[in-house]
């Protein structure tokens, strides 16, 4: 479970849209507080080696 404080109702549905979008491995990230890992994750598979 993750949750978060925004300053409007608009960043929050926005936030929540960009979050639908990310992969399994991102959103655990987020629930686990590890967001130095979003970078990492975030690049593509074949940048990966």
């Amino acid at each position: 479970m993750f949750s978060a404080e925004f300053n409007s109702i608009d960043q929050a549905i926005a936030f929540e849209k960009q979050v639908k979008g990310w992969s399994r491995k991102k959103k655990e990230a987020i629930i686990n507080d590890n967001w130095d890992l979003l970078p990492e994750l975030s690049r593509s598979k074949s940048f990966a080696k």
